[in-house]
């Protein structure tokens, strides 16, 4: 009986113990269900603050497995730490501290708390990519570090990124109708993120400064002005009572403050550079101190970070140097500055402690080698760096036709080239040895829009370096020893003659574009004001030729031009007299190209999908057709080599932008709650 007894309460012990069993196993699959579903909120989702709730209730359910529970921990780690939440920390110290027996999971919270240890230094600074395609995202990093904005050109919505999710939304434009002059450039928003001041134009295309609300309501012009050939609102006082401004009044460039109450202008600094050449400028975030940056002439060119009370006095120059520095903007407490600087020899970014308006010892590096094209968007309260990079996609091809034909004789063929990314302008020289174009075409700055001369023979390329900020619309001078371009300096835009060997260079007019030189050397064509403009660059006189639109050639021989206007392709003296139509009605609009012969005119259909190439008779005839349509092909890249037969082109596919951030470039800011 006892034996019995025993039996029986030996097996109801067991009916517990493996009733318990059953019911941890639900309760730790029950964890395991809901860290699966908190994981794809994270991941596929992208709401980041919703899976933190799921993880701490995972952490929180009684009897949840320990591998879970460090699991959920770790993962809610991580999503703070994109946030940029203290929290973080927290998390990754209870991982360590209380669950030392999962010890892949430790090491991984051991890491993260390593990187959260200090300001982007050694070991500290993670760079991970936040989207591979970010041609949706906008430039302007708000202060809160939440969006990441632009607005849309075509209907004023405000288009944002959400920064912690990842999602895109918009803020619909409820204010008056969108105008055609709305281009919304030169956006800066204010600091608390309700307001935004951008650069519009009136109908007669005078540039005003006009601030709105993000749905677009309580829209109004606060500042515009006859003679002002530019304004660019860079920033906003805290207080949101004045906007940061360059403007060029009368050829003279200014920062200016314009206030935000009745639109009056005063005058902080006149700037002996071009306009271009402001490329940054900012309120302190006391709204204390102005601090800006612009580029002066120099062999090589330099600039300097500047710093001065908002009143416009008491300017210094901050970690002054020899080298070209250029303002990123203030850290979010204030304390430094940060500027991007080729001082070592690469473009990187420095950092300079400022206190009461002064420097406070040397500038200290941050990161080497961030490079000029990759462009800051801001850096959020905890000290993570956004920034996009934006690489050209498209190539170079050559191959060969019959022009009397049409027929294409040698296919396209892809051309290597030392950059990647398509060249642009293409342009044979008079004898056929050499292709001129631009490679890296990009921003205004150093390392862009490089003048290449390459070897028909050879393929090599030569990259020209003259002392220029940009170089465009190259064309070659008659003798084929230098190239005649639009360049731009410190100091302003101008026509130039570059050296094709050693790339000295001479200016020969202040203004204008698509320069060509005739023949006798001496007269200067180019598009001015109001139509095609010819120069004696003897005399200096300048006179009209014909009223016409951006796209003309000069015949070989100098004596006409070639153009368009109103849908129809004509001819006309340099010396003046009527027009003579070619053609019309094959396209809208045609970039146009003598033969070097001067016997036909090549037309290229521009704005079409497959470019359309027509081979068109100088002395008036039916155009002809070439066999070649090629998607993406650029409108103007199409050149025909001077023996009439070969030909090269670039293929256009636009730009790869990514979005990329620094976290722990900075030390975390400490806010008062």
């Amino acid at each position: 009986m006892k034996h019995a007894k025993l039996v029986l309460l030996t097996g109801l012990l067991c009916t517990a113990l493996f009733a318990g069993y059953l019911a941890s196993q639900a309760k730790d699959n029950k964890a395991e269900v809901a860290l699966q579903a908190a994981i794809k909120t994270e991941t596929v989702d992208g709401n980041l603050n919703s899976a933190i709730e799921q993880y701490k209730k995972i952490v929180a359910l009684p009897g949840a497995g320990r591998a879970t529970v460090a699991t959920a921990l770790l993962r809610m780690g991580q999503c703070h730490e994109k946030l940029g939440n203290a929290e973080a920390r927290t998390a990754y110290e209870r991982v360590v501290r209380d669950f030392a027996d999962q010890a892949e999971i430790v090491a991984q919270a051991r890491v993260r708390l390593a990187v959260l240890g200090g300001p982007g230094g050694a070991g500290g600074l993670v760079t991970r990519r936040v989207l591979a395609d970010a041609s949706g995202v906008g430039e302007v990093l708000t202060a809160d570090g939440k969006y990441i904005r632009d607005i849309d050109r075509n209907t004023g919505d405000l288009v944002q990124f959400e920064v912690a999710g990842g999602q895109m939304s918009r803020i619909t434009n409820r204010g008056p109708a969108h105008e055609a002059g709305d281009v919304y450039e030169y956006q800066a928003f204010s600091r608390d993120g309700k307001q935004i001041a951008y650069c519009s134009y009136t109908k007669d295309w005078v540039p005003q400064l006009r601030i709105r609300n993000l749905d677009g309501s309580g829209l109004r012009t606060l500042y515009s002005e006859k003679g002002v050939a530019n304004i660019m609102p860079v920033d906003w006082s805290p207080d949101a009572g004045s906007i940061l401004a360059s403007r060029e009044l009368n050829k003279v460039s200014e920062l200016t403050l314009i206030s935000t109450a009745d639109g009056s202008v005063r005058v902080l600094r006149s700037i002996a550079s071009a306009w271009s050449m402001l490329k940054s400028a900012s309120f302190s975030p006391d709204g204390r101190f102005v601090a800006f940056s612009f580029v002066r002439e120099g062999s090589p060119p330099h600039g300097d970070v500047f710093l001065m009370t908002a009143d416009g006095r008491n300017e210094v120059v901050v970690a002054g140097h020899p080298a070209e520095d250029r303002l990123l903007g203030w850290t979010p407490d204030g304390r430094s500055l940060l500027f991007l600087s080729d001082r070592s020899g690469t473009w990187d970014i420095w950092s300079v402690h400022i206190t009461g308006g002064k420097q406070q010892g040397e500038p200290e590096l941050l990161k080497k080698d961030f490079g000029w094209d990759s462009y800051v968007l801001g850096l959020t309260p905890n000290g993570s760096l956004y920034y996009k990079t934006d690489t050209s996609l498209g190539r170079l091809y050559n191959g060969e036709v019959d022009l009397e034909t049409g027929k294409v004789l040698v296919p396209p063929a892809l051309v290597t080239t030392r950059y990647t990314g398509p060249p642009f302008m293409s342009t044979w020289s008079p004898d056929g040895r050499n292709l001129a174009y631009i490679s890296r075409m990009g921003t205004i700055g150093p390392g862009n829009n490089i003048l290449t001369i390459r070897s028909a023979a050879t393929g090599e390329e030569r990259f020209l370096s003259p002392r220029l900020r940009g170089v465009a619309m190259p064309s070659w001078a008659p003798d084929g020893r230098s190239v005649i371009a639009v360049g731009i300096t410190e100091s302003g835009s101008g026509i130039f003659r570059i050296d094709a060997e050693t790339s000295e260079i001479a200016r020969l007019a202040d203004l204008g574009l698509a320069p060509h030189l005739c023949p006798d050397g001496k007269t200067l064509v180019f598009l001015g004001e109001g139509g095609i403009r010819k120069r004696n660059l003897d005399t200096g006189d300048e006179s009209e030729v014909i009223k016409a639109g951006m796209f003309y050639d000069l015949s070989p021989d100098g004596r006409e031009v070639v153009f368009q206007v109103d849908g129809a392709v004509k001819t006309v003296s340099l010396n003046g007299g009527e027009p003579r139509e070619l053609f019309h009605g094959l396209a809208k609009s045609y970039a146009l190209k003598w033969t070097r012969n001067g016997r036909y005119i090549i037309a290229q259909a521009r704005g079409t999908a497959s470019s359309e190439i027509w081979r068109v008779p100088a002395q008036g005839g039916t155009p002809l057709k070439l066999d070649i349509s090629v998607p993406k092909m650029d409108d103007f890249s199409f050149a025909l080599h001077p023996d009439n037969r070969r030909f090269a082109f670039t293929v256009n596919e636009g730009s790869k932008s990514e979005l990329w951030v620094m976290e722990n470039f900075l030390p975390p800011l400490k806010v008062a709650k």
